[in-house]
């Protein structure tokens, strides 16, 4: 037996169905009520009342239509003033829809919104449409299972895409905390190190001030010698080396020249070689050509070249200054001794206090060098420490979506062949257009960042008035996007830029690509990145079905 207060609540759904106007919905119902003068008012004109017997009299009586809500009268307002989202189409079996009061009674069935046929109830034309909405129901539930089917999968996916990014920043935030406690004890080394060749420098700079003694001038007149010596030396032997080259060469000429002479024919008439063979005889005529090379003089200079009779040491070794120009040497042994040693103290002190430069010894010892070299090695370790961190906190920084959802994704390409081009598109790195036939790849772009539409302009393109039938489809566009800039400037107009338009898919793929603008790109793309989650679907379920 059927409630009491059920059977209360069919009635006056009932009752209310039967008093509504055409092409009003069961919801827009109470804006329909007909008052006790049997009077309405229009929605959104208040100031504006007409009979209730003028409602849907195919009649425009309303500046917002209201007062046509089943007929076509109201169709030629301006979009923004009409106040009524259409003609509503129960389709009873199948999704409830709004059709554009223009399709009303326009002898057409418009079965794509107003399955049930509603919309046709003159028969204009002698159109007849029976309702489909049986058949159509169960082939758009099939499409919505299977597209929630597709949903759940993608669901699933991104679910395992934030555990993932969860996983791998924690794996960053780790390596950041662990690389600045090595910046840290880097440094404190590096201090060490410092103060320790600062030690080093001045032991040696001690050392050589105590040790350095000043050369005599004969010392350095000799290193001169010496090297002015050997210099002139190297450019003898360099042009003997030239000069017996140039001779062999001419032996060579000699001999071509010689067999020429012999074997050419005077008889013919070649000016070239005729002139060639008179050269060669006045050369051979001329008394200069005929002088040899002294031997002698070669050996003599060879000798010279080759002799090390000089010894530059103790030559190093003689006294340039006579002994009365010493004045130290006319003081005692004592007075010498103690002067010698104020003056190697008050170097040192100069040398100390950098008021005078060491002086030089040829390369630094050993041990400044092994202890620069440390230095510099642990300078190296922690420039590349910082240089590290810096990497992994921008790369912390980055927005890559809700949860860090793109984190796992970055860097993944994927790419589809359109005509006779191959796109391929890498999350959050960079976009290419590559040449079917020779394989070159054109830069469209960078991954500069992600861009989220508001529900309001989400599915702006679908408007009011989209059913769920036609919907199920196609997966629609989520309103989020990649966006990549500044690639491969185009001949005659701007950088290559690409908007990535994202839908929810299970897997990561390429829906469709078009250059909306010249070289700007338009791609739509799968992932499940965008899908929603198992947790937030549920509420949404549990909220339709209350």
């Amino acid at each position: 037996m059927m409630p009491r207060s059920l059977l209360l609540l069919i009635t006056s759904f009932t009752l209310a169905t039967a008093s509504t106007p055409r092409g009003v919905s069961p919801e827009d119902a109470k804006l329909y009520p007909p008052s006790a003068s049997q009077s309405f008012t229009c929605l959104t004109h208040s100031s504006i009342q007409i009979p209730f017997s003028r409602v849907n009299d195919d009649f425009c009586d309303c500046p917002d239509g209201s007062d046509e809500p089943g007929t076509s009268a109201c169709a030629g307002l301006p979009h923004t003033n009409v106040s009524i989202p259409g003609f509503y189409c129960r389709n009873t079996g199948h999704t409830a829809a709004f059709l554009p009061l223009s399709r009303v009674n326009d002898g057409i069935c418009d079965y794509d919104i107003c399955c049930d046929g509603s919309d046709e109830y003159l028969g204009v034309g002698g159109v007849n449409c029976p309702s489909k909405c049986k058949e159509i129901g169960i082939a758009a539930r099939k499409m919505a299972a299977e597209r929630n089917a597709r949903k759940g999968k993608g669901s699933k996916a991104r679910d395992e895409l934030i555990k993932k990014a969860a996983v791998l920043r924690k794996e960053i935030e780790d390596n950041v905390a662990v690389t600045r406690v090595k910046i840290q004890a880097t440094e404190i080394n590096v201090q060490k190190l410092q103060q320790k060749l600062k030690e080093i420098e001045e032991q040696e700079r001690n050392r050589v001030a105590h040790e350095q003694k000043l050369e005599s001038k004969a010392s350095v007149v000799a290193k001169l010698a010496k090297a002015r010596v050997e210099e002139l030396k190297s450019y003898i032997e360099k042009l003997q080396n030239q000069r017996d080259n140039a001779e062999q060469r001419l032996e060579k000429t000699v001999a071509i020249l010689s067999v020429l002479k012999m074997d050419y024919n005077p008889n013919f008439n070649d000016e070239g070689v005729k002139r060639a063979v008179r050269a060669w005889e006045e050369y051979q005529a001329d008394p200069l050509t005929a002088t040899e090379r002294n031997k002698a003089e070669d050996r003599d200079l060879q000798a010279t070249i080759t002799a090390d009779d000089i010894d530059w040491d103790d030559l190093a070794k003689e006294e340039e200054i006579p002994e009365f120009n010493q004045f130290t040497r006319y003081l005692p042994p004592s007075v010498r001794t103690w002067l010698d040693t104020k003056l190697q103290e008050f170097r040192q002190f100069l040398v100390a206090n950098s008021l005078l430069a060491p002086k030089p010894v040829g390369n630094e010892s050993a041990a400044v060098t092994a202890a620069r070299a440390t230095l510099s090695t642990a300078e190296s370790e922690l420039s590349s420490n910082k240089q590290h961190i810096e990497t992994l906190e921008k790369d912390l920084s980055l927005q890559l979506g809700p949860e860090d959802v793109f984190r796992p994704l970055k860097g993944t390409c994927i790419s589809r062949e359109f005509g006779e081009y191959k796109y391929e598109v890498c999350f959050m790195d960079n976009a290419y257009q590559i040449s079917r036939k020779d394989n070159s790849k054109t830069s469209l772009g960078s991954f500069e960042r992600i861009e989220v539409v508001d529900d309001s302009s989400k599915n702006e393109a679908k408007g009011v008035f989209a059913s769920s039938w036609e919907e199920s489809h196609e997966e629609p566009l989520s309103g989020m996007s990649l966006k990549y800039e500044n690639g491969q400037q185009c001949w005659n107009g701007p950088k290559r830029s690409v908007e990535v338009q994202l839908y929810c898919c299970a897997e990561n793929e390429i829906r469709s690509v078009v250059e909306a603008e010249k070289c700007v790109y338009r791609f739509e793309v799968g992932t499940p990145a965008v899908c929603e989650n198992g947790n937030e679907k549920a509420k949404v379920t549990a909220k339709d079905e209350l």
